[in-house]
């Protein structure tokens, strides 16, 4: 479909290093291409991130799964990864607010003896898996065995139950056993293709997530995991849960720019990608449905902070067909009737709208 989706990039102001899209255009065309999203449901569905994703593999070659959640999450999907979990705590930054983050606001702790599975639904090739992992100074090895066999001992340097990364090469599935673990987390899994070959698109999402929420995250922990996988394009899909909720704009401006600013602070030489919220609707009574009364303004002010920032600009609402298109994608079986989320078959089209989008940004340099 036709994609008036605008992420062309914005000129560069001179405050601003003007690698970003360089680089991302250097990665496009080496076809050795790095993408993390950062979102709400949108993104915890993975469904939009992997229709992106196999676009963009079709295109460029697959680079590996990405990013697994530390454990498998109630209500939450990555398509690349399933999970078999005993004694792994699942915890979340929606519901738990004081816990130590790491990037993407999930760990997993484990009681003693705990066992958990990681599988990859289709066989990849042998990963570098990087793994965010802290650690208290009695804390025991993780066990990690892979489907060779291979037994590799899994440890933060130092145990200072501070968040550290543990890069190892296996094939999955994997196996983390646990001893006598109290202090110690996981905060997620890195997997990628040991040539760097290809594209990687993680999705770092949680359901019903507002962009504030990231605070509840240790800032430091995150920018430093970012500065380790340093990805050629950072894309927040944030909006539409603050436009329910009626959040101030300003406030939500104020955190995305602060957002952005620490953003590019850890991984100075990411582009980065603000997705426009989509349309969504309180009711679909009437030709056009209601939609949240915040939700103009935060699209207008999300596509200014995009200007403003030299960020690339994706227009979600403009792919759907403009306001009032939110009834016709649920009348063609696209959207679903709550209005707000959409049907596989819809985030299929989105993810390949968005794919395209990026791969057209190869012929802009």
């Amino acid at each position: 479909m036709a994609c008036s989706a605008d992420p062309a990039p914005v000129q560069h102001g001179h405050n601003r290093t003007p690698n970003h899209a360089v680089q991302l255009v250097q990665a496009l065309q080496k076809k050795s291409l790095n993408i993390v999203q950062l979102g709400d449901s949108h993104t915890a569905a993975d469904y939009l991130t992997d229709a992106a994703r196999i676009r963009l593999q079709q295109q460029l070659g697959n680079g590996g799964p990405g990013w697994a959640m530390p454990a498998q999450f109630p209500g939450m999907r990555l398509a690349r990864f399933a999970y078999q979990n005993q004694g792994w705590q699942a915890v979340s930054s929606r519901t738990e607010t004081s816990q130590n983050y790491a990037l993407g606001g999930l760990i997993a702790t484990p009681s003693v003896g705990a066992e958990m599975t990681i599988k990859t639904r289709e066989p990849e090739a042998e990963q570098t898996v990087i793994v965010s992992i802290r650690q208290g100074k009695n804390d025991e090895d993780l066990t990690v065995t892979d489907s060779n066999g291979q037994q590799i001992l899994l440890s933060a340097q130092p145990k200072d139950n501070k968040w550290h990364f543990s890069q190892f090469n296996a094939r999955f599935p994997i196996t983390i056993k646990a001893g006598m673990n109290f202090q110690t987390a996981i905060g997620g899994w890195w997997a990628r293709n040991q040539n760097r070959q290809g594209v990687v698109l993680s999705a770092l999402g949680i359901n019903g997530f507002q962009l504030n929420q990231w605070n509840r995250w240790n800032t430091q922990a995150w920018q430093q995991e970012l500065n380790v996988i340093a990805p050629d394009l950072i894309i927040l899909a944030f909006g539409t849960n603050e436009a329910y909720n009626g959040v101030e704009i300003e406030t939500v401006k104020q955190n995305l720019l602060e957002t952005i600013t620490q953003i590019r602070i850890a991984s100075p030489n990411s582009a980065i990608m603000l997705l426009g919220a989509p349309e969504s609707l309180k009711s679909t009574a009437g030709s056009c449905g209601e939609r949240p009364e915040k939700l103009t303004e935060l699209q207008i002010m999300q596509k200014e902070v995009a200007q403003s920032q030299h960020t690339f600009y994706w227009d979600w609402q403009a792919v759907m067909g403009g306001e009032c298109s939110m009834k016709s994608w649920i009348n063609q079986g696209l959207a679903r009737s709550d209005g707000v989320h959409f049907t596989s078959s819809g985030y299929q089209r989105l993810g390949e709208a968005l794919a395209d989008s990026i791969l057209a940004l190869r012929k802009q340099h």
